[in-house]
């Protein structure tokens, strides 16, 4: 796929060329450098310039033109601010920022397949989920890599930073160390979102609903494989929650088969062959994520990311209740045919916040 066009003020022609990968990518140029020559042309990768951008920024929310208006960002009114706090410890959220900030925070120990990667590397995939997420919510979302090699770093880290957030996001971060920020956020008051123990797995298990229910089998009477739960946070607990009838764990190194015959579905985390008795499979590897335009066919995070981290900052908890209603809405809203709704559906994000802000919450927290 090409597009192309001319700029009026130099004439000149700008041409971008989408390749298969990389090898095409460098035979492309050398092909255009030997024809046209290196003087002719300036060759440059889009995914680079965007990078380069930042993708997102903050903004100023309150006037700054007048002496008056700058006073109120001065000390002594600070000051006063902070005097208010203290008599009134419970009004941070109506008298700062903290109700629409969330900390997008990631150590780089779960990037796709590549392991652990040192902290900067992660910033880019940071920054686009900031992007997706502050289009969907409104919230600022600010992306922040963090070096912690052991789970009790990054948990440190995480409890230093609740104060100023009105929730907490990891992603690209190893279950090892999710479960170490949740125990250490339990009783600060700010809750946390996993990006696949949350997030994907609530996608995932929309897509079960509508997988079972588009062969006509009644979930309480469905067998389920699942492969790869250590991958998949809660997704486990969500499907018994659902009321699958039947689910096995598959254990790597042997075959993902039902004892009894094919099973209704194979839930794969892990990226195992289909198995030979003809069960169906649902590819749904949190590390080898689907290409945005694919999403009304396979589980993404961004299914549901924004609409949990809305209902996070604005109830100040994350409960199973809340997980297990976002994923019967999410089901709801796929097309005919489809398994899922495509995470460019206009108002989806509103649309699973509204669903659990009518559907209470239990007091489980996830």
């Amino acid at each position: 796929m090409t597009e192309s066009d001319h700029a009026p003020d130099t004439g000149l022609c700008r041409i971008s060329a989408d390749t298969d990968g990389l090898p095409a990518l460098l035979r492309l140029r050398t092909l255009l450098r030997e024809r046209l020559g290196v003087e002719l042309i300036h060759l440059g990768d889009p995914a680079l310039d965007a990078a380069a951008t930042g993708k997102v920024t903050q903004r100023l929310c309150v006037p700054v033109g007048t002496a008056r208006e700058r006073a109120l960002l001065d000390s002594e009114a600070d000051h006063r601010v902070i005097q208010h706090l203290i008599l009134n410890p419970d009004s941070v959220d109506s008298c700062t920022g903290r109700r629409r900030r969330i900390a997008l925070i990631s150590n780089a120990s779960a990037v796709a397949d590549l392991g652990p990667l040192p902290a900067a590397t992660v910033l880019p995939a940071l920054e686009s989920a900031a992007a997706h997420l502050c289009r969907a919510t409104g919230l600022d979302v600010h992306p922040l890599p963090v070096t912690a090699h052991t789970p009790q770093d990054l948990a440190a880290t995480a409890t230093a930073l609740a104060p100023g957030f009105a929730a907490v996001c990891l992603s690209h971060t190893h279950p090892a160390y999710v479960g170490a920020v949740r125990a250490a956020l339990e009783h600060t008051g700010t809750p946390l979102v996993d990006t696949t123990g949350h997030a994907h797995a609530v996608a995932v298990v929309a897509a079960t609903l509508n997988a079972l229910h588009h062969k006509a089998v009644p979930t309480r009477t469905a067998h389920v494989i699942l492969a790869g739960a250590d991958r998949g946070g809660h997704l486990f607990d969500l499907l018994l929650a659902i009321g699958v009838g039947s689910l096995t764990l598959h254990e790597t190194g042997t075959p993902p088969e039902h004892p009894a015959g094919p099973a209704d579905l194979l839930v794969d985390l892990t990226g195992v062959p289909a198995p030979e008795d003809g069960t169906p499979v649902l590819r749904a590897c949190p590390q080898e994520l689907p290409p945005l335009q694919e999403t009304a066919r396979r589980p993404h995070p961004f299914h549901t990311l924004a609409a949990l981290l809305a209902t996070a900052a604005h109830s100040r908890r994350l409960t199973r209740h809340h997980l297990l209603t976002a994923a019967r809405a999410l089901a709801d809203l796929a097309g005919p045919g489809q398994l899922l709704p495509s995470i460019d559906q206009p108002g989806l994000a509103q649309a699973l916040a509204a669903a659990m802000a009518r559907d209470p919450a239990h007091s489980t927290d996830a």
